[in-house]
């Protein structure tokens, strides 16, 4: 499945955007930006393998044009954001346009089967190009506490992104000496778009006692 999708994304890359779906390149034929919409027929369908109703290339292109497809319909759509709504009633996955003078950052956001949020980045060039994006770095534990806190052993944390009208807010759970442990944190970490890239600014969301 992942080799079909990076040999679908090496053909994008070559094709110009006029042609995959009529609207965008009338766009950017214009050096108009493109909308979350457009941008959306150009990514491949990775977000939706995380949901209980997979998205078909077909029914992507479907969903691009009439907003609608079998087993998938907007339920939001505007310039910067769109939200797809399942028929089996699960969850919903949403798409918002972060955007620069060089293109966009399109991320993508759903749950899976045990509401954990995951999110997805594309950068979306201003001639209808996509290429994937890695996540930002994960932050360090610390960065969760306030810097006099007596924490447990070795701590280490694993985090998921969820994508927020800002940029993306980042989740962890820890683990002491390698073994889950709860810990309520003190700051609460995000990565929040300045208008080029993703920047980390950390908030304190606990009073010290």
């Amino acid at each position: 499945m992942r080799n079909t999708a990076f040999l679908l994304l090496l053909l994008m890359l070559m094709m110009p955007l006029q042609g995959i779906v009529p609207a965008a390149g009338a766009s950017a034929s214009h050096g108009e930006p493109l909308s979350a919409r457009q941008a959306f027929a150009l990514i491949p369908t990775e977000i939706f393998e995380n949901t209980s109703l997979p998205l078909s290339d077909e029914e992507k292109l479907q969903l691009a044009e009439q907003g609608v497809s079998a087993h998938w319909s907007l339920a939001e759509d505007d310039f910067d954001t769109l939200r797809f709504v399942p028929v089996d009633g699960s969850a919903d996955v949403r798409l918002r346009m972060f955007r620069s003078g060089r293109g966009a950052v399109a991320a993508f956001r759903t749950e899976d089967d045990d509401g954990v949020c995951l999110s997805e980045l594309w950068f979306i060039s201003s001639s209808g190009h996509a290429a994937p994006l890695p996540l930002p770095p994960e932050p360090d534990p610390e960065d969760f506490f306030r810097p006099d806190r007596d924490l447990p052993g070795r701590l280490s944390s694993s985090c998921t992104y969820c994508v927020f009208d800002r940029g993306l807010e980042v989740l962890p759970s820890f683990f002491s000496d390698g073994f889950p442990c709860s810990l309520d944190p003190d700051n609460a970490v995000y990565y929040l778009w300045n208008g080029r890239k993703f920047v980390k600014e950390v908030k304190k969301i606990r009073i010290e006692p």
